[in-house]
């Protein structure tokens, strides 16, 4: 376990000179909307926190806690995605000890995120097959639907450049989509198969737009 600052800068040290790791571009933890019907088909990934060119050492205790996890950390390709459970977390809560009573407001966001995650109530009705680690660690195109969100939302936020990032084969890895008023997906497939008992129902949802990501 780490108690100290100290301790943790030396635990970052110790995964960082393993010949596995590698300082990713960006990485962050997603929630993530997946299919109605097909539950493999993620339609699009939230990030509260993205990194961008930045907090190394909060990427080299995630990755870490990820192998202990029994997660296939391959730093090789140019992303990974990765689940959360709660062995990765109960690892990154170990490992953050120090920090956590000043993660709070602009402090320490990727604490806050494991703290929230590893908190997370019950009644949310959120499991751990709603959250995705993901990394990028090097520009080329997209492979995942993950890593396509992460790169918009580092264009979005100004934490890269506008134009300056490989989207190439982007929208192919994105989902067209029915969106609602609240910015949730939904599958086409899914609202044509249940359209006569929803609007029956009175229960069909309000749809803004048609597209393949939220405007």
């Amino acid at each position: 376990m780490i108690f100290t600052k100290e301790e943790f800068k030396a635990k970052v040290e110790e995964i960082q000179a393993q010949s596995w790791y590698r300082n990713p571009m960006g990485f962050g933890i997603a929630r993530v909307d997946r299919g109605q019907i097909n539950k493999d088909k993620i339609l699009q990934a939230t990030f509260p926190v993205i990194n961008w060119e930045e907090n190394n050492g909060s990427a080299a205790i995630f990755l870490d806690a990820l192998k202990q996890a029994g997660e296939n950390v391959d730093t090789t390709a140019s992303e990974l995605v990765c689940n959360v459970s709660d062995t990765f977390l109960t690892a990154c809560i170990e490992s953050f000890r120090p920090y956590i009573p000043e993660a709070k407001g602009n402090e320490h966001r990727n604490v806050q995120v494991v703290s929230q995650l590893a908190s997370l109530p019950l009644e949310s009705g959120l499991g751990a097959d709603d959250f995705k680690v993901v990394f990028i660690f090097e520009d080329a195109a997209p492979l995942t639907t993950e890593g396509v969100y992460l790169k918009l939302y580092a264009l979005s936020t100004g934490k890269a450049k506008l134009r300056s990032l490989n989207l190439n084969g982007a929208f192919g890895k994105l989902h067209n989509c029915a969106w609602t008023t609240g910015s949730t997906p939904i599958e086409l497939d899914w609202l044509r198969e249940n359209e006569i008992a929803l609007k029956l129902a009175n229960k069909y949802p309000e749809i803004i737009m048609v597209d393949k990501f939220p405007r």
